[in-house]
C-alpha cells in the first residue's frame, strides 16, 4: 500500500474529511485548522505534515519578529520546524519517515499534535516578541 493509500485509509477510519487532494497531498479539516498532509509519493515511505494560513508579516518589523518567534521554538520544541516562507507566511511543519504500514497512525498523531501545538506557541510567543521589541523601543527612548 501507498503512503498516499495508507494516509486516506486512516483519514477514512477517523472520518477526517478531505477537503481537497492533490496528487501528492490532502488537505483535511483538523480541529478547526486546514491541515496538508503531503509528500505521498508512490514509492516515499515519507510523510509531512503542515500547517499555514495562520500569521503573513506585512512588513520587514512583523518579519523580524516572526522570525525571532520561529527560531526561540525551534530550539525549543521537538518534531516540528516552524518558517517564513518567500511570501512572509509562516508555515508549521512536522515531518517523519516510516518503517512500516504500523507506524503511520501514530507517526501521524504525534506530527498533527506538534504542529497544533506549535500554532499555539508560535502566537504566544510572538506576542512575547512584540512586547519586548515595544519595551526596547521605549528604553531607546
Amino acid at each position: 500500500m501507498t503512503s498516499k493509500e495508507l494516509v486516506r485509509k486512516l483519514l477514512e477510519d477517523r472520518r477526517i474529511p478531505i477537503v481537497n487532494e492533490e496528487e501528492h497531498a490532502f488537505l483535511i479539516r483538523y480541529q478547526m485548522n486546514y491541515v496538508q498532509i503531503g509528500s505521498l509519493q508512490e514509492n516515499s515511505r515519507g510523510i509531512a505534515v503542515t500547517l499555514s494560513a495562520i500569521f503573513h508579516a506585512d512588513d520587514e518589523k512583523e518579519a523580524f519578529l516572526g522570525l525571532k518567534a520561529c527560531n526561540e521554538l525551534n530550539y525549543r520544541l521537538m518534531q516540528v520546524k516552524l518558517y517564513l516562507d518567500d511570501d512572509k507566511d509562516l508555515v508549521i511543519a512536522s515531518e517523519f519517515f516510516y518503517k512500516n504500514e504500523e507506524d503511520v497512525e501514530y507517526q501521524l498523531d504525534i506530527a498533527l499534535s506538534a504542529v497544533l501545538t506549535a500554532k499555539k506557541k508560535f502566537s504566544a510567543q510572538y506576542e512575547a516578541e512584540v512586547e519586548e521589541d515595544k519595551l526596547m523601543h521605549e528604553l531607546e527612548d
